[in-house]
């Protein structure tokens, strides 16, 4: 029988993959990028420089995916302590409940703009 620690260890070797992936991506939009501002910059043509700052501007989707799937690793180690102090399967099952419903509810609302009054 597997251990928890197994477990959660196996789902963050498998998040490994893409991250590193996305890594990968990023660093080659900007550096695709930043060959193509140089090469704008000495053929002084301007629709390579809006190519290359474009790829440049493509590598920030990737970073917030890699930061996504951080979080994700971070919230699997935390569930770990509460998982091995559990005696029954009822406890963790009741622990897995309410650690999920708080994480998928604060991921799923919307974030609200705060509104402040200007008095004439």
């Amino acid at each position: 029988m597997r251990t928890v620690a197994d477990i959660i260890n196996q789902a963050i070797a498998e998040n490994r993959t893409p991250e590193y992936l996305l890594y990968c991506f990023a660093g080659l939009f900007v550096l695709t990028g930043e060959v193509l501002i140089g090469a704008a910059i000495y053929n002084r043509s301007g629709v390579a420089a809006i190519v290359g700052v474009a790829l440049n501007g493509l590598a920030w989707p990737a970073y917030r995916a890699t930061r996504a799937i951080r979080a994700e690793n971070l919230m699997l180690r935390m569930l770990e302590v509460p998982l091995m102090k559990a005696k029954t399967a009822g406890e963790a099952a009741k622990m897995l409940t309410e650690m999920f419903e708080s994480q998928f509810k604060r991921s799923s609302t919307p974030k609200s703009k705060s509104v402040t009054k200007v008095n004439p």
